[in-house]
């Protein structure tokens, strides 16, 4: 102690009882505001807690994209529905494409579902024979 008063230049410490007491009392202060803290910590980390969390910034974020894009479709409706038409031959391409392959947009429907019959002419006959209809 001689050395670290030397050192120092100041008097060695004298601690009290008062001194003791006051340091017990600041060190229960701190570790109750630890506990707390930890408390809190362990709240906000439960699984319920961080789920609860997730969906409500989730639903934040979908309400904001929501009312972006209607904003957007009231300043433009005409590219909106470009882009909607856009979007929609892209997923009819392929019937599209056999509307185009066939050659004929619209075929005409048999008048019932049994195949007609062919009547075959008595005799020798000179035409070919009739072909199925197409379905």
């Amino acid at each position: 102690m001689a050395a670290d008063q030397a050192r120092d230049g100041r008097a060695p410490l004298k601690y009290t009882p008062a001194h003791v007491a006051a340091a017990e009392a600041r060190a229960g202060e701190a570790r109750a505001r630890l506990l707390g803290t930890l408390g809190e910590i362990q709240q906000r980390l439960r699984p319920s807690t961080l789920a609860q969390d997730a969906v409500e910034s989730a639903a934040a974020g979908v309400a904001t994209v929501a009312r972006k894009g209607a904003d957007a479709v009231r300043k433009r409706p005409v590219a909106l529905a470009a882009v909607a038409g856009g979007i929609g031959l892209v997923m009819a391409r392929g019937w599209i494409a056999d509307i185009f392959r066939r050659g004929d947009a619209t075929q005409s429907r048999p008048d019932s579902l049994r195949p007609k019959r062919v009547r075959r002419a008595k005799g020798p006959s000179t035409c070919p024979p009739a072909k199925p209809p197409i379905r």
